[in-house]
């Protein structure tokens, strides 16, 4: 091989490996048997987050940072890890993931890192979120005046609940559209005056918490408006 061809390899090789670095913040290149695993991880769960606790790893200095993998569970087939986080601290013992779904099962696993080489995964941990609030109890939609729909409903038992999202559609529609919001958990009605007159229209409605997690919706109730 002559010196321009060993110096265009080194160079190719080079290049290879600066994108692979640029493109690879997702896991380590390397596997270190060595480094320790995270291990004796305690769970915390809500609707759409879910907060972990493990046993600390920092009394080994080569540690960089914490690795955080999660899977959403499939059923019959592989579960596919993907890493979502990062803690760069080896003293830290707490990580918490406000990004996913109610009602739903996941899996969860960590690595140490140290540099470009990571431990193998510790402790797999199942996860399954919270349901979403309770359904509003819809108590009645009539009409009261021409054009006019009154709304009643319970106000929600939760105390986190903070307003209320209204939903109409025409009886033959398929899609459900946005009405109007109605703030405050105690508030129990909505008057509807903008619904044209000579159809029949159906309401549901969704009650949301400060960050905008949803209940179940409401049972749908119908009106004809004259």
């Amino acid at each position: 091989m002559t010196n321009l061809q060993n110096r265009v390899l080194k160079t190719t090789f080079k290049v290879g490996f600066l994108a692979l670095l640029a493109t690879s913040s997702l896991s380590a290149l390397f596997t270190d048997y060595s480094l320790p695993k995270i291990k004796g991880v305690k769970v915390v769960t809500d609707r759409n987050s879910v907060g972990f606790e493990w046993k600390s790893v920092a009394r080994d200095p080569r540690i960089t940072s914490i690795n955080v993998y999660r899977a959403e569970a499939r059923r019959g087939s592989r579960q596919l890890y993907e890493r979502i986080g990062a803690v760069s601290n080896r003293f830290a013992t707490h990580f918490v993931d406000t990004k996913i779904k109610p009602n739903t099962k996941y899996f969860y696993t960590f690595t140490t890192a140290s540099g470009l080489s990571e431990s193998l995964y510790g402790d797999v941990v199942p996860v399954k979120t919270k349901p979403p609030y309770k359904a509003v109890k819809f108590v009645e939609a009539k009409l009261v005046a021409r054009g006019v729909v009154k709304l009643l409903w319970v106000p929600h038992s939760s105390p986190m609940i903070t307003k209320y999202i209204i939903e109409r559609k025409k009886v033959t529609d398929k899609r459900w559209f946005y009405l109007d919001t109605v703030n405050g958990r105690l508030y129990p009605e909505y008057i509807d005056s903008t619904a044209p007159r000579g159809f029949k229209y159906q309401y549901r409605i969704f009650a949301e918490d400060a960050s905008e997690l949803a209940s179940f919706p409401s049972k749908v109730l119908s009106v004809e408006v004259k």
